[in-house]
């Protein structure tokens, strides 16, 4: 008797993934294209928005593997008091009203947002489709410890309704449990590639280098210069050194915004001449910089998870910078860099001068550094971030 040919058993069908950013910038685009090589994954990511005015370089760009779109979402300006700490934070909101209609038209198993706004204006798909969504999460407890009880009932609200949340660190599963969610957080990071960014004394020779000329040790900021990432109070224990310190050191500051007069007019009224205003420059030539520095400097009042603190640790820099940030968790005090109140008067002057003390071996320290951060590599990270995705739908992928 002739029987039929059996048919091969269907593979499953690739998971479908849908990421929500509200811009895209050169972190993420770097981890989807490592995360597109994963061919049992369809992706997807969705731009609130084509750009930001400050964040040149930061604009829709061509994924191999990932479909990109932008929604074009509403602008609220915002501005948040920050009066313990004598700052505000001027920033944008963005609505993402046709976020379902984009969800209908994709169709995705698993949906990434990264916001309560984009949360909530997902849960509709959520429920008639029966999606997974995940959240990652920045948040900390410094960050929003001025929300009024209601916003954060509000948010503590919307973010339960999520089926898994990536912590992107302590800080964020410590806010997390503070909302009470404890429950299927994934300890997750941000990563870099990090053969793109390398130690000055593993540089190949034809690499361009930073040439200061001189023999000082290089101390560099990069951030925007507003209030909240403490420019000022970095000029002000500058200033404060001994004059033999800032002899042998110089400071550079990269980057721009709305305090570069305050920031010039200072430096011209304390005669600081080691201290050097570069601008904002180009992504490349902030890494180039990074790897040929001594130092890198912090001073924030707040930032949910500075990358720019990888970046330079990846570079092998030893690191200074302050409790309000959630990347603090990568220092190892007095190892590979300190931690600073910059509240506390005299403190980061005071850790400046150990930092720049001929005593002080900051090579040593930024090998340190270097290692300390080696494993969050895109690759490493991603790849289990693939895992954690196709966990949260079996059957797919």
């Amino acid at each position: 008797m002739n029987y039929p040919a059996l048919s091969p058993p269907l593979a499953n069908p690739p998971l479908r993934v849908c990421f929500i950013q509200p811009v895209q910038s050169p972190y993420w685009t770097e981890r989807l294209r490592v995360l597109a090589q994963n061919n049992n994954l369809d992706l997807t990511l969705l731009l609130e928005r084509e750009g930001f005015a400050h964040r040149p370089g930061w604009q829709p760009a061509t994924i191999e593997g990932v479909s990109v779109r932008v929604l074009g979402s509403k602008v609220r300006k915002t501005v948040s008091k920050r009066d313990d700490h004598g700052y505000q934070i001027h920033g944008n909101r963005l609505i993402p009203w046709n976020l379902p209609y984009w969800l209908w038209r994709y169709r995705p198993d698993v949906l990434v947002v990264c916001n309560a706004t984009q949360l909530l204006l997902s849960l509709p798909y959520r429920w008639f489709f029966n999606i997974r969504v995940a959240i990652t999460v920045e948040d900390t407890p410094h960050a929003t410890r001025n929300l009024g009880h209601f916003t954060r009932w509000i948010k503590g609200l919307i973010y339960r309704r999520a089926d898994c949340w990536f912590a992107f660190s302590e800080d964020a599963k410590q806010f997390l449990r503070q909302i009470r969610i404890s429950k299927g957080v994934v300890r997750s990071s941000w990563s870099l590639d990090m053969s793109s960014f390398l130690p000055k004394y593993t540089m190949n020779a034809s690499t361009d280098k930073y040439d200061n000329g001189s023999e000082a040790r290089t101390v560099l900021f990069v951030g925007q210069l507003i209030p909240r990432k403490g420019v000022m109070g970095l000029l002000q224990a500058w200033n404060e050194l001994a004059a033999e310190t800032r002899s042998r050191s110089q400071l550079h500051l990269i980057g721009d915004g709305p305090l570069r007069e305050q920031v010039a007019n200072y430096i011209h009224d304390h005669k600081l001449d080691e201290v050097r205003i570069i601008g904002q420059i180009p992504y490349d030539m902030v890494r180039n910089l990074l790897s040929s520095a001594d130092l890198f400097v912090l001073p924030t009042l707040e930032d949910l998870f500075s990358l720019t603190v990888v970046e330079a640790m990846a570079c092998g820099c030893a690191v200074v910078t302050t409790p309000f940030n959630g990347a603090r968790e990568l220092v190892q005090q007095g190892m590979n860099g300190w931690i600073v109140d910059p509240i506390q008067s005299g403190a980061l002057t005071t850790v400046l001068e150990r930092a720049l003390s001929e005593q002080t071996n900051l090579k040593e320290m930024g090998t340190a550094a270097r290692h300390r951060v080696e494993n969050m590599d895109n690759t490493n990270v991603m790849t289990q971030f693939a895992q954690d995705l196709r966990n949260l739908a079996p059957g797919h992928g």
